[in-house]
């Protein structure tokens, strides 16, 4: 029998639901997880605190768009130097809807971390099903050059110039992609795949039930395995609370995203005899190069990431041809007045390069005093000077095809005028409060290990401390992946599934 995706606004008093299954969160990990187990005849109710939008009431305003398909209005910021914006989805099918698309199996470099960490059965080899799977599901495939945008072009040309090796970057979308640069406000055209086009909708499909505007708020327990999980109901707009929701499950698996899912570890006192919870959180730390230039790029029509170019990926350093509409295109540069008004009237002749730097920092997570994730992150000297060399190939990349100028996101070169100053700035001492950063995929707090003293799950993804509690999603990483990370939250949260299955009925 099909399964329901049901809104908190038609629910007219308290929840009570009796599950083989509940799975918190839509997310990568939380859709994955869902369709598999309904697949293998499971009952399942996942819970997902945000609201319900397909390509039909996607909002038609950025402004909007961030209201409601982001956590905070994707404004959640750490406490530390420098501050860092931590955008994240809050909606059915959580960040997939509201990010580019990027898809990428874990690096070589990556696997040799974990298995010299102990970690084994993560290899190349061992996830290579489990990739060729979610890929085949996904429609995972190279951007095309009718999507590709001037933006990604001119970057490719100046990445070949310098004897790089630029690549169009893999992405779960269909053939109904045009390039409108949209993908990080909701795409209208349902060509990306996100949660809400594909395993979401099978896993109703298979009967499980789906609460939307419903937040996990206690993990129930008998101090060795769980029992369920109780929650509230809240209205989508204020946040308020309306409705008590029970869910009576022999399994959970907590699939809230790394700043959550320790949260609602620790918030329900549990699984933390390590002290790992919420510790060791890993960000991919993005700044910007934007160059200037006599030529119209009109990098709005393209896809929003196109390519990579991770000649660099040894020191941490990949750099993704990544251009979005003004909204967020411009908060990034630097000025103010007439000087950052300049700036803006020549947005049709700017291209932009993200650097991304695998952090070798390291945060935390705490329940802050609204009982929401406090994030607490310093960012290292290391981290910081590997910023400033991401910015300084990228305007060397520019400079190589034609720039005029080049506008960084440091304050201590936020302006390049040619290649003579890109020498000058290498030796220009820089502090991690120099630079405006963003960061995204936060990884690690739930951490993956071989060592109960040191990690929260077993390679198995179940929790140390506590049977039938597993983990899918970004928090269980050991360390920063390097790349963006949904492919492999897919892998892993497709891998858990089969491992729940297993024990369940062994």
């Amino acid at each position: 029998m099909a399964g329901r995706t049901i809104e908190g606004k038609t629910i007219k008093g308290s929840v009570r639901e009796q599950a083989d299954v509940c799975v918190i969160g839509s997310g990568a990990g939380g859709a994955v997880v869902a369709k598999e187990l309904a697949e293998k005849g499971l009952k399942v109710v996942v819970l997902e605190e945000g609201g319900n939008y397909g390509s039909k009431d996607f909002p038609r305003s950025i402004l909007d768009s961030f209201n409601k398909l982001y956590r905070n209005q994707g404004l959640d910021t750490t406490l530390g130097v420098p501050a860092i914006v931590l955008p994240t989805g809050k909606c059915l099918g959580g960040t997939t809807v509201i990010n580019m698309g990027t898809c990428f199996r874990l690096p070589e470099y990556t696997h040799k971390k974990w298995d010299d960490l102990g970690i084994k059965g993560y290899s190349a080899k061992d996830l290579a099903p489990y990739y060729d799977q979610v890929e085949k599901i996904m429609n995972v495939g190279p951007v095309s050059p009718e999507v590709m945008g001037r933006n990604g072009e001119i970057i490719a040309e100046g990445a070949n110039k310098l004897g790089l090796h630029p690549t169009p970057i893999l992405r779960n979308v269909n053939e109904r992609c045009k390039g409108c640069c949209n993908c990080s406000y909701g795409c209208r055209e349902d060509a990306k795949g996100s949660m809400i086009l594909n395993y979401l909708p099978r896993a109703v499909e298979l009967g499980a039930q789906i609460y939307c505007d419903a937040k996990a708020e206690f993990i129930v327990h008998d101090k060795e395995k769980v029992m369920g999980v109780t929650g509230s109901i809240r209205d989508r707009e204020s946040g308020a609370f309306r409705h008590f929701i029970e869910v009576a499950a022999d399994v959970v698996v907590v699939c809230a995203g790394a700043l959550n899912s320790p949260l609602l570890l620790l918030k329900s006192e549990i699984c933390n005899s390590s002290g790992q919870v919420g510790k060791n959180l890993k960000l991919h730390l993005c700044g910007r190069a934007i160059g200037v230039f006599d030529q119209f790029i009109d990098g709005h029509h393209g896809v929003g990431q196109s390519l990579y170019i991770d000649d660099y990926s040894e020191l941490g350093i990949m750099l993704e041809a990544t251009f979005t509409g003004p909204a967020s295109e411009f908060p990034g540069l630097n000025g103010f007045g007439k000087e950052f008004w300049d700036h803006l009237k020549e947005y049709r002749r700017l291209a932009s390069i993200g650097v991304m730097v695998s952090d070798t920092s390291i945060g935390k997570v705490s329940v802050g005093l609204d009982s929401e994730p406090m994030v607490t992150y310093n960012m290292n000297q290391r981290d910081a000077e590997a910023l400033k060399k991401g910015m300084l190939i990228s305007a060397r990349i520019m400079f190589a095809v034609g720039a005029k100028q080049v506008l960084t996101t440091t304050s201590c070169f936020p302006r390049i005028n040619n290649l003579v100053e890109v020498e000058k700035f290498q030796d220009v001492k820089v502090e991690p409060g120099n630079f405006l950063v963003m960061a995204f995929h936060p990884m690690g707090t739930c951490r993956m290990g071989v060592d109960p003293k040191k990690s929260v799950v077993s390679p198995d993804l179940e929790t140390w401390d506590m049977k039938n509690l597993y983990l899918a999603d970004a928090s269980v990483f050991p360390g920063s992946l390097g790349v963006n990370p949904q492919e492999t939250i897919w892998a892993f949260a497709t891998r858990c599934a089969e491992n729940i299955v297993k024990n369940v009925r062994s």
